[in-house]
């Protein structure tokens, strides 16, 4: 069992299924990139179901692009992971979501980052970090339960 002592000490990334699908020969590349700078507390591949991928994003249902996000979700296998940045003094969340850049894919090759690399569109983005400590929490357990 482990425990998320510090809000910002942890921080939920997804590799999507664009990366899984389109570039499973970059997976190795990208993992190591990542445990070059974070350590990997957990990690685990699967395929979301419908259902799970609605209450995922639920935060934006109703919003014009979640029937697009939860399509794209269920579209192929996903690797979950929990991230923590190897320096202690940095705030994981922040640092992630710096590592893996803007969310649209055009404006991520603007600066060298994951989804600049790897990613293809603002849905198509190869990669989702969590956006605050209680978004981080409620990530990690969505996926890894025993994380508490």
């Amino acid at each position: 069992t482990y425990t998320i002592s510090m809000a910002s000490r942890y921080t939920l990334a997804i590799i999507k299924p664009d990366v899984l699908v389109k570039q499973p020969h970059n997976i190795g590349t990208i993992l190591k990139r990542i445990e070059s700078k974070y350590n990997i507390v957990q990690r685990k591949q699967l395929e979301l179901s419908l259902s799970d991928a609605e209450r995922f994003y639920n935060d934006h249902r109703g919003k014009f692009f979640f029937e697009r996000l939860v399509g794209f979700m269920t579209s192929g296998p996903i690797i979950p992971l929990v991230l923590s940045e190897k320096n202690t003094e940095v705030d994981s969340i922040k640092s992630w979501r710096e590592f893996i850049g803007p969310t649209h894919a055009e404006n991520a090759r603007k600066v060298q980052c994951l989804r600049g690399e790897f990613g293809t569109s603002d849905t198509w983005n190869g990669f989702h970090g969590s956006g605050s400590p209680d978004e981080a929490i409620k990530e990690i357990s969505f996926f890894f339960p025993e994380f508490k």
